[in-house]
């Protein structure tokens, strides 16, 4: 899910993605990093159409790890990080065991982007500066945050405004579970001193369509001033 440009949360995998397309998504990324030679770690990316659901277009493909990787790592148990590193220093698939076929793993992970940032009524977003007198953040079985803020650390304006990352993953076929589970670790949060969007997100989360999977890439745009 995204505002414009910048994506906010990320789900793996797609709930209402059927097996066979999923068979389809992987054959066709393997197939085209195998005519142009690739060998690393990559980003195949893909539109869909709810209008269509067994159609798929292709988008682009990013020769590095994306910033949503977390999810991929959490929901496949595989550090992409160190592997591409591995890969990059001369190791194959079959040196990392990675060339066996596997069925997909069950459950699912999902992250959150937490920004130092503010969302007026139409969507338009507002960066937050200043210093934070409090950072505290969710811990326990399942859940995962990526961030650099303490107490006390004064932002730089001039860079991104994303702070932290939360992951949690659940191992229930529910994807209802993994919604609950994030926004409970949402919750968790204390950040004092900067404003963040984690107001949107818990509102996110708790619309029907997020736990039902029927949005499209301009949801929070046509949903801002509710949000």
């Amino acid at each position: 899910l995204q505002r414009r440009n910048q994506k906010l949360l990320e789900i793996a995998p797609c709930p209402n993605l059927s097996a066979s397309l999923r068979a389809k998504l992987v054959d066709a990324s393997v197939k085209m990093a195998r005519e142009a030679g690739y060998r690393s770690l990559g980003t195949f990316e893909y539109l869909m159409d709810p209008a269509d659901p067994g159609a798929f277009y292709f988008m682009e493909v990013n020769p590095r790890l994306q910033v949503e990787h977390t999810v991929t790592e959490e929901w496949t148990g595989v550090d992409l990080v160190r592997t591409q590193l591995q890969i990059a220093a001369g190791k194959s698939l079959a040196d990392l065991g990675l060339t066996e076929k596997k069925p997909f793993p069950g459950g699912y992970a999902l992250q959150v982007r937490i920004n130092m940032e503010k969302m007026d009524a139409d969507g338009n977003t507002t960066p937050q500066s200043g210093t934070l007198s409090v950072y505290e953040v969710p811990s326990g079985k399942d859940i995962r945050v990526d961030g650099y803020g303490y107490g006390g650390y004064t932002v730089n304006p001039a860079f991104d405004s994303l702070l932290a990352k939360l992951t949690v993953t659940s191992d229930s076929d529910s994807f209802k579970e993994v919604v609950k589970k994030a926004a409970r670790a949402l919750s968790e949060f204390r950040i004092q001193g900067i404003g963040t969007n984690i107001p949107l997100m818990r509102a996110l989360l708790e619309r029907a369509e997020i736990v039902e999977n029927r949005y499209d890439t301009r949801f929070i745009e046509e949903n801002a001033a509710q949000l």
